[in-house]
């Protein structure tokens, strides 16, 4: 096998930025993820919707181009261009012809810098947001893993997920002062770049620099890293919302290691085989969902883990009002037994080869490439990293699975559900 990495180059501008370059196979297509520093946890909670704001309006003028300018001569090219907020991150994702990558690096570049934030368009984004807000008080998905994350995170934490009506006041209250402030943390400091698809490296990077390079270095600080200063004990909470016809339950628990931890990767291997989406290594997906019927979707997930931050582990299902109780006690079962007798040499070779497979062909699409392309450089992985997943997957072994078993037992989880409760 060709290695993954061979023909990706890797540069900078002059600060530690990251750049990727990767020429593919596809024609006329060329993605572009990438990042700098500055998120919503640099700054203090009741500013912190600023940074979502700042991300909606970026693209809707600068001091050199109009909103309908930026619009128009995008929808002109057939390009895409996009700006979401992060913890720690400004994100921004782009797709385009290759005659047009100099033209959208430079548009990145400009809407970071420059962006006018108008008044009248942070109050649109404002009143978008907050009717979003709005209606997510309904939507029982929402509300369950809100309020997980507020039984295991302390108030403190990063982590911890401020009730909605509270994001709808701070949003009330953000004033455009608060967005551009926000704006002028921004920089090219900690640049993340990945450039794929339809590509020459050498014209790509020379645009890549040109770009950014005229941006200022930028001030953002990392989120401060702090502990959780909950016990990670199992707790309860039902969030109640009439005429629902399915509740939405979230299983869940915080965990003691970090991306970077040399647990992180077989324990996203042993929770694959406990809820994998698949039927054929998904434990949860044959039992509680095919055996017994109790759900059409089952599956577990790490979520939480942004830089230096203990993240958790959690289980997602939707249940009937009918059988809420049943199917609850039911999953706990299903998570014991599987504990006792589902680690073995054969799943974990199964999961082994799924997850492998899966990384390889989100490599062989433009977009899938870019995106872990963008991953790595923001992990501070090397390279090759590219190269060395597949072997690290498949060095992982059953004893180290069992050693990580205890942390996924069903009387460690705790349990928040929204929907329309049965009456006792």
């Amino acid at each position: 096998m060709n290695p993954i990495a061979q023909n990706i180059t890797e540069a900078e501008i002059a600060d530690g930025e990251r750049i990727f370059l990767a020429p593919t196979g596809a024609k006329n297509l060329v993605a572009i993820e990438g990042s700098v520093l500055g998120g919503w946890g640099t700054l203090a909670r009741s500013k912190a919707e600023a940074a979502l704001l700042a991300a909606e309006v970026f693209d809707a003028g600068t001091k050199t181009h109009s909103k309908n300018a930026i619009r128009e001569s995008l929808s002109a090219r057939g390009a895409s261009l996009s700006f979401r907020d992060g913890v720690d991150r400004t994100f921004f994702s782009a797709s385009c012809f290759p005659e047009d990558v100099s033209f959208i690096l430079s548009l990145i570049a400009e809407c970071l810098g420059t962006a006018t934030l108008s008044a009248g368009e942070i109050e649109l984004a404002k009143k978008r947001e907050i009717g979003q807000c709005e209606e997510s008080l309904t939507d029982t998905k929402t509300q369950a893993s809100d309020a997980l994350f507020r039984l295991l995170y302390a108030p403190s934490h990063i982590n911890y997920a401020e009730p909605t009506k509270t994001r709808m006041r701070n949003l009330e209250g953000i004033a455009r002062a608060d967005v551009v402030a926000f704006q002028r943390t921004l920089g090219r400091k900690g640049l993340v770049l990945a450039i794929t698809g339809d590509i020459e490296t050498s014209k790509a990077l020379r645009s890549a620099q040109k770009a950014f390079g005229a941006l200022v270095l930028g001030t953002a600080a990392e989120p401060e890293t702090r502990p959780n200063l909950k016990e990670n004990t199992p707790k309860e909470t039902l969030v109640s919302i009439k005429d629902k016809a399915n509740i939405d339950t979230f299983f869940g628990r915080t965990l003691p290691f970090t991306y970077k931890s040399p647990e992180f990767l077989p324990f996203t291997i042993l929770s694959s085989m406990l809820g994998g989406r698949g039927l054929a290594s998904g434990h949860l997906m044959r039992t509680i969902r095919e055996r017994d019927g109790y759900t059409y979707g089952i599956r577990s997930q790490q979520t939480g883990f942004t830089k230096g931050t203990q993240g958790m582990f959690r289980i997602w299902a939707t249940f009937s009002p009918a059988n809420f109780t049943e199917a609850v006690a039911a999953t706990r079962k299903e998570i014991g037994i599987f504990l006792k007798t589902g680690i073995t040499e054969e799943t974990l070779a199964t999961k082994k080869d799924e997850t492998i497979g899966n990384y390889l062909i989100g490599l062989s699409t433009t977009r899938g490439l870019a995106s872990a392309l963008h991953t790595i450089g923001t992990e501070g992985k090397p390279l090759s990293y590219m190269d060395e997943y597949p072997s690290l997957i498949g060095a992982v072994s059953v004893s180290e699975l069992k050693s990580l078993a205890p942390l996924i037992s069903a009387d460690t989880l705790s349990l928040a559900a929204s929907g329309t409760f049965a009456k006792s």
